[in-house]
């Protein structure tokens, strides 16, 4: 199902239809491609998807080809319409399986993977620094993280964005694969401007 508009309140809805128990629910599955043309409406937002664009880029030139972003925050709101601003920032969850190299090779990931990790991809500071982006990430796979361990992350993140922060109003939130050349083609959907 597409992403679903802005429900009267100027948030995503936490299911469509009148049957909480719907399949049709949050978090919404969609493209790249889908989120720019529903949400890039200003040039604000295009700014704040071509940041997310460049780091998923980052992402893909160290190998994380495989994985999920949750998109939360102003960013799926309609906070130009409730609080007469433009959002500031999107925040990412990331659930991320480890490029094949470090897989192969882990001590590889030793010497290099876990830096990149722990400078590029987790980074929370220096990814609101470049990217406006308030990232949170977890590896998922052989080098860190079980299936107990992502569970509870999965949790934690479901029960954080799945309400606003100071209303506590039940809304919904998108997901998003990594899929690079998906995301070169939402990027020509943005244009120069």
């Amino acid at each position: 199902m597409p992403v679903p508009p802005f429900d009267m309140r100027g948030l995503l809805p936490p299911f469509v239809g009148a049957d909480a128990t719907t399949q049709d629910r949050s978090p919404y599955p969609a493209t790249m491609a889908e989120v720019v043309t529903q949400l890039g409406a200003t040039p604000q937002r295009r700014e704040l998807l071509r940041n997310l664009i460049a780091y998923r880029g980052l992402l893909a030139s160290e190998g994380y080809q495989r994985g999920v972003q949750f998109i939360d925050g102003s960013f799926v709101e309609n906070i130009e319409g409730s609080a007469n601003r433009p959002p500031s920032d999107i925040d990412v969850f990331s659930i991320l399986n480890a490029p094949q190299k470090y897989i192969s090779d882990q001590s590889a990931w030793a010497s290099a993977g876990l830096t990149f990790w722990q400078t590029e991809v987790a980074d929370r500071n220096k990814n609101k620094q470049r990217f406006s982006l308030d990232t949170y990430a977890v590896l998922y796979e052989e080098l860190q993280l079980q299936p107990m361990g992502l569970i509870q992350h999965i949790i934690y993140w479901y029960g954080l964005f799945s309400h606003q922060r100071d209303t506590f109003a039940w809304k919904g939130f998108i997901v998003l694969p990594l899929d690079p050349a998906g995301d070169q083609a939402a990027l020509a959907l943005l244009g120069n401007a």
